[in-house]
């Protein structure tokens, strides 16, 4: 087993932290992973919500974090990731209740490869999606323990 699926077991089980960023923007984590996908449901921060719905950085945030674990799926151990591109699309406003956001690997080429992230409510209506170019680079070498860069 890879250690980027070893350090998704650890957390979904709770026992390694996701990336930093997540915690310092208060973003959602992952609640699962399989191959080339990644999953998490989250209930709407108030503290995010404007007057129109939630903040669409804070929604592209959480697109970008969800599309860089699910780049953990398909990483090599001596690889890393940089987001070349994210593409927001919003298609209806999201104001509250729980959500589910699901980042999924689409395509992949020798460097590159595009992630679509979709966000729905409870009741299974699509309020969001996202694609995310992804750039395959040479890993730092403390990384993926904690995945904390």
């Amino acid at each position: 087993m890879h250690g980027y699926h070893q350090l998704l077991d650890r957390i979904v089980a709770g026992t390694a932290s996701p990336p930093a960023v997540m915690d310092a923007l208060r973003l959602p984590r992952i609640e699962g992973w399989k191959d080339r996908r990644v999953w998490g449901s989250w209930e709407v921060d108030p503290v995010v919500v404007g007057p129109g719905g939630v903040f669409g950085g804070y929604l592209a945030a959480v697109a970008d974090s969800f599309a860089g674990v699910c780049m953990y799926t398909v990483l090599e151990d001596d690889q890393w990731l940089a987001t070349r591109e994210l593409s927001m699309r919003f298609l209806l406003p999201l104001t509250g209740g729980r959500v589910r956001t699901e980042a999924t690997v689409v395509r992949a080429d020798r460097r590159r490869v595009w992630v679509d992230t979709v966000f729905t409510t409870e009741s299974g209506t699509t309020v969001c999606t996202a694609q995310a170019v992804q750039v395959v680079v040479p890993r730092k070498p403390a990384a993926p323990e904690g995945a904390r860069s």
